[in-house]
């Protein structure tokens, strides 16, 4: 459903620079570590993530310098990685796909419209499919290392981390269903059969 103004295209939009692909994003629930304004950026609707392939630690999937995600701001809160900077978490996000949308900005972070990637009707929003973000996804603080680029600057990763369940884990390990579920709702406080993981090929 498109948003309820006359032009879409004059929508604001948070615009990020980021080394994670479309996979990472989704498994984080957003977008991280950025120094930003958090009661500024709260103001917007969407965010909008660029392909940044300077660096591959963060699984890029897009061609660089494309934009390839855009997210329903649901809220902005701290870091886990860094606590003084900010994770842009979204509800729900769609893949687009705009090359050239950077244009050698020092600065990871910027302030563009809907427009600006084409978005410029509400046919033009509708034609976006939307996928809601499953909170079960968002469990990388815990098992995914950290590494330094555009967005912040990391501790040198460690090989083991803390485990959902209160050990610790072998990053490389793959997690089974149950052990996810398990885990996560200990993290959120709510009964397994309230998880649903959602895996995409």
């Amino acid at each position: 459903m498109s948003p309820n103004v006359a032009d879409v295209g004059k929508i604001p939009c948070v615009v990020v620079f980021t080394n994670r692909g479309r996979n990472r994003l989704w498994l984080e629930g957003g977008s991280q570590s950025w120094r930003i304004d958090a009661s500024r950026a709260s103001k917007y609707e969407y965010v909008v993530c660029v392909q940044n392939r300077n660096e591959s630690w963060g699984e890029p999937s897009a061609p660089h310098k494309n934009a390839f995600l855009i997210g329903k701001i649901d809220r902005i809160v701290p870091s886990k990685e860094c606590p003084d900077r900010q994770k842009i978490e979204f509800s729900r996000s769609a893949e687009i796909s705009v090359p050239d949308m950077w244009d050698g900005n020092r600065n990871p972070v910027a302030y563009m419209t809907l427009g600006d990637f084409g978005i410029r009707t509400p046919q033009d929003f509708d034609n976006l499919r939307f996928t809601s973000v499953v909170t079960s996804l968002a469990i990388s603080d815990e098992i995914l290392p950290g590494a330094s680029g555009d967005e912040y600057q990391a501790a040198e990763g460690a090989a083991e981390t803390n485990d959902l369940r209160g050990g610790t884990v072998d990053t490389a390990r793959a997690l089974s269903i149950e052990e996810a579920k398990r885990g996560l709702a200990r993290r959120f406080g709510v009964s397994e059969s309230q998880i649903e993981i959602v895996i995409r090929a």
